[in-house]
């Protein structure tokens, strides 16, 4: 996982206006189109180059053009007018823009310009801004020396102060958690977390709703990878209403991907994807590129844990793409990871050989990279304690001493303490053990009722599908060999020929929903969704069970408009038509009538299949629309015999298809199936 900094834009919006308000990019663009009308000289104006640089700032991972154009704009008025603080925010702009195509060095280049005017200019505020953009660009460029070191220098800058305000607090919670951030990269995580702890302490005193939230997003990632999921979910879903109130949509982006993480790793997919798509969609209106990579990647791996690898080919891929293009190698080597492993359970062996190769030509330079960086690391901290002491840490020193002279006074105490310290460890680990134990053998004992109760299921489902094949078999059997045998002739067995169609009709139709049913169990079955006219799906199956209609005489009408398109997979939904209606019909006595109806709503087509049949208990229902697999001979109206599969295998296509499904009936008045079908 790729952790991303707290935004840049945090400091520079301090900076220009009251923190934690939201962005305002109409109004500011419209202030600006009524200022570019005024004449050349009239807009060598610090206030219309600080709203320019307020411009610039709102379009922060939204448009990375409009930042390129407007700061070089302010750069350029700012210099012609030197004024300082414009081109100070100018150069930090611009060094955002250049880190953001992945041009680092240039970024490093214009922090440093800003840092260089911001210590003559000698504002606090600004000064810790621009270490901390310095820090960031160095991280991005997998400098972590000079990246630790920066905030470091900023830290010690602002600790010499002794009353700071709120805004400098803020600045110093935002160098903390730069700090542990890259703590993060080198897997430190428990020091990493830390560091954020430390940011949040500050940000709670301040009283700043936004960068608490920011924090939480944080120290959520990170908990991912100590495997304190539920304490990751829980502040995720603190941190995700504040950004949705201040409209801060990069960060939404970025904590609903942290959340769908959260949920893959206790294997909730469904739930996850959903999340993940949700962040996908926010990623579609803002720039962030290196998380928006994290996230396709993400999704791939989700959808290879549910088998369906094309789904997770065709996200590795498009992430492996942008990759390349941002020259990103931590995020080349796990897209390439992730294609090889698809494409490996795709039994494509070749190219998941072919993908194994780059990914093992990234992983040497990475690993050889983050050796590098370890020792970088190391350094840099060495340089924190020794600025920990220039800072006049000497007291601690002083007491360090004295406990170190009370531990040898009393170090016989001492040791009867540990002696007694680790008994009573053990015994509470042997109870844990104990413990868990039980655990896993109320987990089998659970697992083993489910097995015992599919196992069941599958006997019964198997001893009805045998009985209901058999039985039309064994008749067309007896009829063919009594025509072999010359004991009827051919006119006396085209007497019975309408009845074996209806039954090898039915025959085909069962093993039709055998075999899908049983691609589902496999978890075999993938959906294909694409935009597809439900009153033409309809109409098809309206024109394969018109025989059967017609038999009874019972009238099905088409009331779906033209105009119903759904984003479905055809095959599945076509199985979905056919099984509601040949059910209707089956329970629908001579004459009566079957009508098909689709509502349009918000984001989903709403399908209704209505007829006047013999209804349904509630009860029925509710076993119907059951999470379990239910098996049952029925018999229609006219003895017509069914199995209870079809029904099932409309909720499982239902479901494939993000719908959901509904019965609303009455005994002797009739039955109505609902389902829901997304229109994209």
């Amino acid at each position: 996982m790729k952790y991303t900094p707290l935004l840049i834009s945090l400091c520079l919006f301090i900076s220009t206006h009251s923190f934690c308000q939201e962005r305002k990019m109409d109004s500011l663009r419209d202030k600006i189109a009524v200022l570019n009308e005024l004449p050349p000289q009239k807009k060598k104006d610090t206030s219309y180059i600080n709203l320019l640089n307020r411009y610039v700032l709102s379009n922060y991972y939204v448009n990375n053009d409009t930042i390129k154009h407007y700061a070089d704009i302010s750069l350029k008025l700012s210099q012609s007018i030197k004024y300082e603080y414009g081109e100070i925010e100018s150069l930090i702009n611009l060094g955002f823009y250049e880190s953001e195509i992945g041009n680092y060095k240039k970024g490093i280049e214009y922090a440093q310009k800003g840092l260089e005017k911001a210590l003559v200019f000698n504002d606090l505020k600004i000064i810790l801004i621009c270490y901390s953009n310095l820090a960031t660009f160095y991280e991005y460029a997998g400098d972590i020396k000079n990246s630790v070191e920066s905030s470091l220098k900023g830290i010690s800058i602002a600790e010499i102060k002794t009353k700071k305000t709120n805004d400098e607090l803020l600045y110093l919670s935002l160098l903390y958690e730069n700090i542990g951030l890259t703590y993060g990269l080198q897997r430190e995580y428990i020091k990493a977390l830390e560091f954020l702890h430390k940011a949040q302490e500050i940000n709670i005193k301040v009283d700043s709703k936004l960068s608490q939230a920011q924090t939480l997003s944080n120290i959520a990632s990170f908990q991912l990878l100590t495997d304190e999921f539920e304490k990751g979910i829980e502040n995720i879903d603190k941190s995700i209403p504040t950004f949705i109130e201040l409209d801060y949509k990069d960060w939404l982006a970025y904590a609903l991907k942290v959340k769908g993480q959260l949920f893959v790793q206790v294997n909730k997919y469904e739930e996850a994807l959903d999340i993940f798509m949700e962040s996908l969609s926010l990623y579609e209106t803002v720039e962030d590129k290196r998380e928006k990579i994290s996230l396709l990647n993400s999704i791939a791996n989700t959808y290879c844990e549910m088998q369906e690898y094309d789904l997770a080919k065709m996200y590795a891929e498009e992430g492996l793409v942008s990759a390349k293009e941002l020259n990103s190698f931590e995020d080349i080597k796990e897209c390439s990871q992730t294609l090889s492993l698809v494409h490996k359970k795709m039994l494509d062996y070749k190219t998941a050989l072919e993908y194994h190769e780059q990914f093992k030509n990234y992983n040497d330079s990475i690993f050889n990279h983050k050796n590098t960086k370890s020792v970088a690391a190391h350094e840099a901290q060495m340089s924190f304690i020794s600025m920990e002491n220039k800072l006049g840490l000497e007291n601690q020193k002083q007491h360090n001493k004295q406990r170190l002279f009370m531990y040898l006074s009393t170090g016989g105490v001492l040791i009867l303490l540990t002696v007694l310290f680790f008994t009573q460890r053990s015994r509470k680990v042997e109870r844990k053990l104990n413990g868990l134990l039980a655990n896993k053998n109320h987990d089998l004992k659970k697992r083993e009722l489910e097995l015992q109760e599919l196992n069941e299921t599958k006997n019964k489902f198997f001893s009805i599908i045998a009985h209901d094949l058999r039985a039309p078999i064994g008749s067309l059997n007896s009829l063919i060999d009594l025509l072999k045998d010359n004991q009827i002739s051919p006119k006396d067995f085209m007497q019975f020929a309408p009845k074996l169609s209806e039954q090898v009709k039915s025959i085909s139709f069962t093993l039709n929903n055998l075999l899908v049913w049983g691609q589902a169990q496999m978890k075999g079955t993938v959906s294909r969704p694409s935009l597809i006219n439900l009153q033409l799906i309809a109409n098809n199956s309206i024109l394969l069970l018109k025989e059967l209609a017609n038999k009874k005489n019972i009238v099905i009408t088409n009331n779906i408009p033209y105009s119903a398109k759904a984003f479905i997979d055809e095959d599945q939904i076509n199985l979905v038509f056919r099984n509601l209606i040949s059910n209707a019909i089956k329970f629908t006595p001579q004459d009566g009538k079957i009508m098909i109806f689709a509502k349009e709503n918000s984001g989903f087509w709403e399908v209704e299949i209505r007829d006047n049949g013999v209804g349904i208990s509630q009860e029925i229902i509710d076993v119907i629309l059951s999470k379990k697999t239910q098996f049952g001979t029925t018999y229609g109206t006219e003895n017509e015999k069914g199995t209870g599969l079809g029904l099932n295998l409309c909720k499982e296509m239902i479901k494939k298809n993000k719908g959901t499904m509904w019965i609303e009936s009455k005994v002797n008045i009739g039955t109505s199936f609902f389902f829901k079908l997304p229109k994209k």
